[in-house]
C-alpha cells in the first residue's frame, strides 16, 4: 500500500472503526480522486487531500448506516447510555472540525484524527512547528466554544 493509501486507511479506520467499512471508504474515495483528478492536481497537499476525501467517505458511510437503521429495530435498553452519548459527541466534533477553516481543518485533522506528529505535519503541509501550534491552539479553542453550544 503506498504512502498515501496507509494515510488514507488511518483516517476512515479513525471514522468507521471497521476495517471492512474504512477499506470501503477508501475504495469510494479513490473513485471520487479520480473522477476530480485535476482537483488532486492543483492540491498543495496531495496526502492529506486524499486523506480527507477518505475521511469524508468514511463519514457518508456512518451516516448511511445510521439511517437505515430504524428506531424500531433498535434495543434502545441493552445499549449504554454514555456510549450513545459518546458516539453523537464524536460525531458533532468531526462536523465541527468540517466546519472550521482550512489551515485549522487540515492540521487538527492531521494531528487527532490522523495522529501524525508534529514534525510530520511539518513535514505534509510545509509550515513551521510554532505556527502548527499556534493553529492547534486557535482550532481546539475554536472547537471549545462551538461544541459548548
Amino acid at each position: 500500500m503506498t504512502h498515501a493509501g496507509r494515510r488514507m486507511m488511518i483516517a476512515a479506520l479513525g471514522v468507521t472503526a471497521s476495517e471492512a467499512d474504512a477499506a470501503d471508504a477508501v475504495q469510494e474515495a479513490m473513485i471520487r480522486l479520480w473522477q476530480h483528478r485535476a482537483e488532486l492536481a492543483d492540491a498543495e497537499n496531495q496526502v492529506a487531500y486524499a486523506s480527507t476525501a477518505a475521511r469524508r467517505c468514511a463519514l457518508d458511510i456512518v451516516r448511511s448506516r445510521h439511517h437505515e437503521v430504524s428506531v424500531a429495530d433498535t434495543d434502545v435498553t441493552n445499549a449504554p447510555v454514555d456510549a450513545i452519548d459518546a458516539r453523537d459527541s464524536l460525531a458533532h466534533l468531526l462536523r465541527l472540525i468540517d466546519s472550521l477553516p482550512s489551515p485549522q481543518r487540515e492540521v487538527l485533522t492531521l494531528r487527532h484524527i490522523e495522529g501524525l506528529e508534529i514534525g510530520e505535519i511539518q513535514q505534509q503541509l510545509n509550515l513551521t512547528a510554532g505556527n502548527i501550534r499556534v493553529i492547534l491552539s486557535r482550532g481546539r479553542a475554536t472547537l471549545r466554544k462551538q461544541f459548548e453550544k
